[in-house]
């Protein structure tokens, strides 16, 4: 695996809040709706220093948000009013040291044309964290099965 999938991770000046949640779509995500969220969200989290992951499969949307934590809350009570979808829960909102979404203003995907047992191991870890006791740590591994996902076939765009 070349450096470029390898996690990047930088010490900030300030704590890194990290909140994760899961949620459902109201109806289905169409192309539009994903390029409707990433042009927005690219522009939008550059401007907040919010760097994050949307990742769409089917019934399924899991999506991590890191940065300050007042942009990062605020970022979310917007999300949460969306009418694309119903928020099921929130998996954690924690501090740690370094952002591990560091280049991602924001990274979207649908999971059509994503391999099998990718699509398999995204469906067991979204099951696992729906039904872990609330504020569940979301594991490494999970967030590099994530990243490994969204970049199935692209590199993120950097602003």
């Amino acid at each position: 695996m070349s450096l470029l999938w390898e996690t990047i991770q930088q010490e900030e000046e300030y704590p890194i809040f990290r909140l994760t949640y899961l949620s459902k779509p109201t109806k289905p995500f169409t192309d539009a709706d994903f390029d409707d969220i990433e042009s927005k969200s690219v522009k939008a989290n550059n401007e907040r220093d919010v760097t994050g992951l949307l990742v769409v499969n089917e019934d399924r949307i899991l999506q991590i948000l890191e940065g300050r934590e007042e942009a990062v809350r605020e970022l979310y009570n917007k999300i949460e009013a969306d009418s694309r979808h119903t928020v099921l829960k929130l998996v954690c909102a924690v501090e740690d040291e370094v952002r591990l979404l560091m280049t991602w203003n924001m990274v979207v995907r649908g999971l059509n044309g994503t391999p099998p047992d990718l699509l398999d191991q995204f469906s067991n870890v979204f099951d696992d964290l729906l039904h872990a006791e609330s504020q569940s740590e979301v594991a490494i591994d999970h967030i590099e099965l994530f990243k490994e996902i969204a970049l199935f076939g692209t590199i993120p765009e950097q602003v």
